[in-house]
């Protein structure tokens, strides 16, 4: 084998042990799907996917794309909801460039709009109501800041807590969010023992490591506050079950199905 041949490998090699994170991470077609729980009683669903990747000038673009949904047979709980997110993939983290949040009522589509333009220092939006504009402003950010959206949270999460920052930061972060046209804030901290984790999906413990933090924000269907998470302990960290606070109490979400190439829950051995 020529030299030039075995500098390629090399280099290959490098990058995947450098950033494992991103291609088991970021996934282009991986899938995650969740019921959602209150005590028993199952609320509705929630699905996550990323559907495309491109450039930006030499940094990576990743499209993601989320739906939440309660079933019409739960009385007084009605969410439907689209989210879409642009996110630029950083230093083994991502940030929101753009995001649209698509709500479906009875009688009425709003659509809401987040350009995050650094560069001038602006995060503009937009609302408009059954495809009428109803308001759009213009909000300054500091030029430090790079924020995330309700959908990017998701996966910049399960990115740090496979990063180098967690050895810098003790395990905490203090991440900005824009949401509801402000700017705030989400706190979080891993603890990387691993626990073992029960769901439905599969016949056995899942081996995971726990995410905890407080949300300041107020989100879809009043989440807010506190709230645990676990991530599979394994290279693709995916979500395996949370728990929130909403308007009704505390929820459960539990994966149920996925689309991911060559993964499965790792199990947890004692």
């Amino acid at each position: 084998m020529n030299l030039k041949i075995v500098l390629i490998l090399l280099s290959f090699s490098f990058v995947s042990h450098l950033y494992p994170q991103q291609d088991k991470i970021l996934e282009i077609g991986e899938e995650l799907n969740y019921s959602v729980y209150y005590g028993f009683i199952k609320l509705g669903e929630v699905k996550f996917k990323i559907t495309g990747k491109g450039k930006d000038g030499k940094k990576e673009m990743f499209t993601s794309t989320a739906s939440i949904k309660s079933f019409e047979s739960i009385p007084l709980v009605n969410i439907n909801y689209i989210f879409e997110s642009i996110m630029m993939y950083d230093k083994s983290e991502v940030h929101a460039t753009k995001f649209t949040a698509t709500e479906f009522k009875e009688k009425s589509i709003t659509n809401i709009y987040y350009t995050f333009d650094y560069d001038n220092k602006l995060i503009k939006t937009l609302k408009e109501v059954d495809g009428k504009e109803e308001a759009r402003n213009d909000f300054p950010l500091d030029k430090e800041k790079r924020f995330q959206d309700g959908l990017s949270l998701f996966y910049n999460a399960r990115l740090q807590s496979l990063s180098d920052k967690i050895k810098e930061t003790g395990g905490r972060f203090n991440v900005p969010v824009y949401i509801n046209e402000k700017e705030s804030s989400v706190r979080y901290s891993f603890n990387t023992k691993p626990e073992n984790v029960d769901i439905d999906m599969v016949d056995y413990d899942v081996r995971c490591i726990r995410v905890a933090g407080v949300a300041d924000f107020v989100g879809v269907f009043g989440l807010t506050g506190e709230f645990a998470g676990w991530f599979s302990d394994d290279d693709s960290r995916v979500p395996i079950k949370a728990k929130f606070n909403v308007t009704i109490g505390s929820i459960t979400l539990e994966l149920t199905s996925f689309k991911k190439r060559n993964w499965t829950a790792p199990p947890f051995i004692k």
